[in-house]
């Protein structure tokens, strides 16, 4: 499948009598751990879920975890026949005019609020939730992997930061965790077919999404190589207001999520680019966001300072 998909395939199948059905199959890793979104099946109590709450997704047909059929655990999902709105290549994004992106931004934000509706309840026993000190831990060790001492040292000074201004009671529940228009498929009606790539969705502080997907667009926080590629462009305070407007409640600090979301893509850009320099992993993606990294850094400590003011 094409994009930052993981392990995945498309294959159709084809019935006696000429019925034909499209699926994706999603492949754990082979020989690494299951942990995170390297396990495929941790998703599938979470999709089963969103699609009793009727959040829009590929749903689940099928998984295993015996290795005969694709040498590791498996999962299965209804093919869905939409593109998303991509952040910067047009050939895998819907053709929409640019005047409709707002439009289709805001069913973005709505389908958020859906998904911050579902009740924990509903999974029970699926992850233990995470806090804002657990947040700032994870993506420290991911930036201190990058083995950039100049990254990092900027990036524990906005974890710094981070930590003194946080929330004191940030609302919990379930977060998708990449909450981006790479991740929205939209269909020929221009609604939201699914949210796609649950791999890092969790319990937690639902703030990041929203803080997420407004970095994501803000030009202010790209380097100008990355900000020239964007197809995809929204102020942040428009994204809050549809998000509040549409009952997904008051946001306390939206200044601070954004930040918050600076710091968790910057230690995954230069986490990435590591191992794309080190032909670990080649990929070509992380390889146009590195000088964004340092950009993302700093404008994070820059929306501390607004909120500050």
């Amino acid at each position: 499948m094409p994009g930052n998909s993981g392990i995945s395939f498309g294959f159709t199948t084809v019935q006696d009598d000429g019925g034909r059905e499209t699926f994706v199959v999603r492949l754990a890793p082979p020989g690494v751990r299951r942990r995170g979104n390297t396990d495929v099946l941790r998703q599938v109590p979470l999709l089963r879920a969103l699609h009793e709450h009727s959040v829009p997704i590929a749903q689940v047909r099928w998984w295993t975890d015996d290795p005969d059929w694709f040498g590791t655990d498996a999962l299965v999902q209804e093919y869905v026949p939409a593109l998303p709105l991509h952040m910067t290549d047009g050939s895998l994004s819907a053709g929409v005019p640019e005047t409709r992106v707002p439009v289709l931004l805001d069913r973005a934000v709505d389908t958020l609020v859906a998904i911050h509706r579902v009740p924990v309840a509903s999974l029970s026993g699926w992850e233990e939730p995470r806090s804002i000190d657990t947040e700032l831990s994870f993506w420290g060790d991911v930036l201190r992997s990058a083995g950039d001492a100049a990254r990092l040292a900027a990036g524990r000074d906005l974890r710094t930061q981070l930590a003194d201004a946080a929330p004191h009671a940030p609302r919990a529940g379930l977060f998708h965790g990449d909450y981006q228009t790479n991740n929205i498929l939209f269909d020929d009606r221009e609604q939201v077919a699914a949210v796609v790539d649950w791999e890092i969705a969790g319990i937690g502080p639902q703030g990041l999404d929203l803080g997420w997907l407004m970095m994501m667009c803000d030009p202010t926080c790209w380097h100008p190589s990355y900000r020239a590629r964007m197809r995809v462009v929204a102020r942040p305070q428009d994204l809050l207001r549809r998000y509040e407007a549409t009952d997904g409640g008051e946001v306390d600090r939206p200044h601070w999520y954004q930040a918050l979301a600076c710091y968790r893509f910057g230690a995954i850009a230069a986490y990435n680019y590591r191992l794309h320099r080190t032909g670990r992993r080649i990929d070509e993606l992380y390889a146009a966001m590195a000088p964004s990294v340092g950009v993302l850094l700093g404008r994070g400590v820059q929306l501390l300072r607004e909120l500050d003011g």
